[in-house]
């Protein structure tokens, strides 16, 4: 009788497990590679999304990109930021997680209203990236807020991304 209470009560965590992890806004909170359609024609992008109240929240792009092996990395601020950058606009970002800080130099684009760095695929920002369980952001701008973004699947997804860039 316990066997089967016990294998029963493993189940039951098995689904709610399964159920948490496909629920609606749970995808939101992964890395995911993808194949997606750009000005361009169809490229591989890294990317999550980070927490938000706006009608879209904050999120993190990269694909490869740039003059030598680089990758484009791309951050957007959600729609609950009161800053309204304008092309050129250009400003120092913190990104930090549980066991380093850096500080990147960004430039505003308009073509996808993202501030843009261009780093190569061995950059500590990458290394960053890949490990801990959360990174924030923080712009070095008036009134700007931080935005907090999941590296759960951060490194899964640079890994394909770079695997597809040449």
């Amino acid at each position: 009788m316990t066997v089967v209470l016990r294998g029963l009560g493993l189940a039951v965590l098995a689904v709610i497990a399964v159920v948490w992890y496909v629920t609606p806004g749970r995808a939101a909170e992964r890395w995911v590679a993808q194949m997606e359609e750009e000005e361009g024609g169809p490229a591989m992008i890294a990317s999550v999304e980070g927490e938000g109240e706006g009608d879209f929240p904050p999120m993190i792009r990269m694909m490869c990109g740039g003059d030598e092996p680089s990758v484009s990395l791309r951050y957007l601020m959600g729609s609950d930021s009161e800053l309204t950058p304008v092309p050129g606009d250009e400003a120092d970002f913190l990104f930090e997680n549980e066991y380093d800080q850096l500080t990147v130099h960004m430039l505003y684009e308009d073509m996808d209203g993202a501030f843009a760095a261009y780093v190569s695929k061995s950059d500590p920002l990458i290394e960053m990236i890949k490990f801990g369980s959360d990174l924030i952001i923080t712009p070095s701008l008036p009134d700007a807020a931080a935005d907090n973004f999941p590296l759960q699947g951060a490194t899964k997804a640079i890994e394909k991304l770079f695997a597809s860039c040449p």
